[in-house]
């Protein structure tokens, strides 16, 4: 999940100028007019256009209420209502990562009986809400007892099958960018995690990581409220390595690849770990974040060069993870999951921006072929 700040507008040039103007238009006017619920985005469709390109998403969220409330069947039809805009073949949807003391926990089991209504266009990932509370409350303990351990596998096998593709959403550090969204940190190589590459391998399906990485120590930068997270950011990519090599037949998917928070995912690192870690995969999100310097797309909508070398070099690990964000048209009031839905229209419209200017074979690996191949999802 991410937040993109309106005192850096990089990405209002180029090819997407007029589309992400008028979303952001329309998005104001129902700020200002107190209407909080965007009805499955009906409010932001015009920043949708037919395109050549067909892609698949394998990251997204569903926004369906809380308690008696809920509606997911309604936040599954406002995402068919834009696939079908926006010229995504398949979602895979995945439950955010989630701490024990939020409110309204929901897991997959909240929407699969939605979701299982429309096979060929959706598949979804469990744990966010089950797994990864359960991680989050071990903490810093990294050897988790033996009973917890049994809990978790058994939680983690029961999700698979129920036809899960894997688990997600997942994280090790995830930094909290507004109110009610949740700081959350333990070692990337907790025993957990391990056990979770462990029990990903023997099923053979991913794990969808959310990895805020911290490259070597820095002090939080002012943007970031303290608390929740801390004024120190320690370093992790050590431990995320670890995870990495303790079972090379887990497939890691690192999330968010291209919407940097800290100015530490250069290409430069993914190239290291890519190379190192035969069985760590990257979804992209097009959301400029607050480092543009490791953005893959130029102002004027051109790829990066070093990205192109980088895509060029690893054509099979790389798939697009829009993190958008689909809300019911019933849901009312606000929240981190309204604020991160209203930039879902510029996230599909850079992900067209990006996969048009990729030379046609590179957009086909990594706009369907490999989100195909790598989820075993119905082509």
């Amino acid at each position: 999940m991410w937040l993109e700040s309106p005192h850096h507008p990089e990405f209002i040039e180029g090819k997407i100028l007029r589309h992400v103007a008028l979303a952001l238009a329309i998005v104001g006017a129902l700020v200002l007019s107190g209407h909080t619920s965007l009805g499955g985005e009906s409010a932001t469709q015009p920043s949708d256009r037919t395109s050549g390109i067909k892609w698949i998403d394998v990251h997204a969220h569903l926004v369906g209420g809380r308690g008696a409330a809920q509606d997911y069947r309604g936040a599954v039809e406002a995402a068919l209502q834009v696939m079908d805009q926006a010229g995504i073949r398949k979602i895979v949807l995945m439950p955010p990562p989630q701490v024990y003391d939020i409110p309204a926990l929901h897991d997959y089991d909240s929407f699969l009986s939605d979701v299982r209504r429309h096979p060929t266009r959706f598949a979804f990932l469990g744990g966010g809400g089950s797994l990864n509370v359960m991680l989050q409350e071990a903490g810093q303990d990294t050897t988790a007892g033996e009973r917890l351990k049994v809990r978790f596998e058994e939680k983690a096998v029961e999700i698979l099958r129920q036809g899960a593709a894997g688990f997600g959403e997942i994280t090790a550090h995830h930094l909290a960018l507004l109110a009610g969204h949740p700081y959350e940190s333990v070692a990337a190589d907790h025993s957990l995690l391990t056990l979770l590459a462990d029990i990903a391998a023997r099923y053979d399906v991913v794990v969808d990581f959310h990895f805020d990485i911290v490259s070597s120590d820095m002090k939080a930068p002012e943007w970031l409220a303290s608390p929740p997270n801390p004024t120190l950011l320690r370093a992790n990519l050590a431990a995320f390595e670890r995870l990495l090599r303790h079972n090379r037949n887990a497939k890691i998917v690192w999330a968010h690849a291209g919407s940097d928070m800290l100015g530490h995912w250069t290409t430069d690192l993914s190239r290291q770990v890519l190379e190192r870690h035969p069985n760590l995969y990257m979804s992209m999100r097009m959301g400029p974040g607050r480092a543009p310097q490791n953005h893959p797309l130029t102002r004027g909508g051109e790829i990066r060069p070093d990205w192109l070398r980088l895509l060029r070099d690893f054509p099979d690990r790389f798939v697009i993870g829009g993190d958008q964000f689909f809300v019911s048209p019933s849901v009312r009031g606000g929240g981190p999951a309204i604020a991160f839905s209203q930039r879902a229209p510029m996230i599909r419209e850079r992900t067209r921006t990006f996969l048009e200017a990729l030379p046609p074979d590179l957009a086909s690996k990594i706009g369907y072929e490999n989100a195909i191949r790598l989820y075993k999802l119905r082509d």
